[in-house]
């Protein structure tokens, strides 16, 4: 008797999901530059941050009006690291 789902059945799944939000988005009526932005900006989601880093560089060279050469805001320091803030205040 089989008790839940196995690892392929997982994996099968998963790959079905992603492709049917992959093809929401072409649904949706988007061009390459919109591909690009859109993969860029879920690359900015990834929790993996050598994956992070190593898909935005690779996707900035594709990006219109984003130089590969160019630094990022985030390079060698944290988002917000220089900012001490309060809440509420």
């Amino acid at each position: 008797m089989k008790i839940g789902k196995t690892e392929s059945e997982k994996d099968i799944k998963n790959i079905q999901e992603s492709r049917e939000i992959v093809k929401t988005i072409i649904d949706y009526g988007v061009n390459e530059e919109h591909k690009v932005n859109i993969l860029y900006f879920l690359s900015l989601e990834l929790e993996n941050r050598s994956a992070l880093e190593d898909i935005t560089k690779i996707l900035k060279k594709y990006r219109s009006g984003i130089k590969p050469d160019e630094e990022s805001q985030y390079d060698d320091k944290e988002p917000d690291g220089d900012n001490r803030k309060l809440l509420g205040v």
